[in-house]
Formats: structure tokens, sequence, C-alpha cells
């Protein structure tokens, strides 16, 4: 994979940064619950979306919270990109997928008493043997991970040999003797 993921949806990383269920910025009461793909800007609410002037015919995506998290339907987002690894949840007899990852205090779970598989990325235990990832955020820390390890594989590093030194001339607008010898400029 090695960063096409990042590469081909460059929405993705603000997605990630993006603060959602917060009050719009519009005079409406409404939560911030959407996020425009074309725009890549913070989070916006129904209204906004509705609004002739704002976000008329861009593409959106619905964002829905479970367990205090945002996270999007996978009907919606596997269509923009493969989520088959990410653990899915299910909210309102709906599948999502987180976007952010599980915070650090939320780790130690078990699973029906039992040990699961965990995240690649930041060990968070998983309900699925299939899954990989418990959100999308680890999904892209994983790609970004590999492309710094390739990265680092494509490069050489040049050894240089330090038994022969190099002599520099402080002053190379000298004329030069045959022997190698500086003489005087008759200019100085």
């Amino acid at each position: 994979m090695g960063g096409e993921l990042l590469s081909n949806l460059p929405w993705l990383k603000p997605l990630l940064r993006t603060e959602f269920y917060k009050q719009c910025e519009c005079e409406s009461l409404k939560q911030c619950s959407f996020f425009c793909r074309d725009c890549m800007g913070s989070a916006f609410c129904e209204e906004c979306l509705c609004h002739p002037d704002k976000h008329v015919h861009h593409q959106s995506l619905r964002v829905y919270k479970s367990s205090s998290r945002p996270g999007l339907r996978v009907h919606s987002i596997r269509s923009l990109m493969d989520v088959s690894d990410i653990q899915p949840y299910t909210c309102n007899s709906s599948k999502l997928v987180y976007i952010n990852r599980k915070g650090r205090k939320e780790h130690g779970n078990h699973i029906n008493g039992r040990k699961g598989e965990k995240c690649e990325v930041c060990g968070y235990e998983l309900q699925l043997l299939t899954s990989k990832f418990c959100s999308i955020e680890c999904k892209v820390s994983s790609e970004i991970e590999v492309m710094e390890e390739k990265k680092e594989e494509d490069f050489v590093p040049i050894s240089i040999s330090t038994s022969r030194l190099i002599h520099v001339d402080p002053n190379p607008f000298r004329k030069r003797s045959r022997k190698g010898v500086p003489q005087r400029s008759p200019f100085l």
C-alpha cells in the first residue's frame, strides 16, 4: 500500500483532525455532523449542508456518534476506501467504523473474558479476528509507518574513507609553482 490511501484520498487527513459534535459556527443550534470532502474544512451542521451558498454539489459525509466517538457508516465509506480490515461496530442496526483511535485509558478490556486480537497500531483489543485496526486513524497511521520504513530502506548511506584527507587551499587565487608550492602573486 505504502501511502496510496493518503495520496488517493486528500480529504482523509483533514477528516482525522476535524472535531465533530460541537455547536456549528452558523447561527443554528445544531451540532456539526457533516464533513465536506471538497472543502476539507471544519465540520458543519445539517442547515449548512442545505444552505444554497455553502456546500451545493459538494461531496459530504455524514458522521455519526456512537459511544461518544465519531464514526462513519460502513456502506457510505466503503465505496471511497477499503475498510474491510477496520473493526466495525453496530449502532442503531448500522455498521460503523470509528474515525479516531480509542484513548489510552480504554485499552485494557477483554471481550467475553478472553483476550482478543489487537489493533496493529494502538493495541486496542478487537472483536473480530479478521480486523487489523480499530479505526480509520490507525489504518492511516499504519500506512504512514510503512511509507517511512520504505524511505529508510531506499536510503543508501555513503561511506567516506578517512584514510585520505583532501587539502583545501584557503587562497585559491594564488599562483602555484610546478611543484605545488604557492608563489606570490605579482599584484600583492
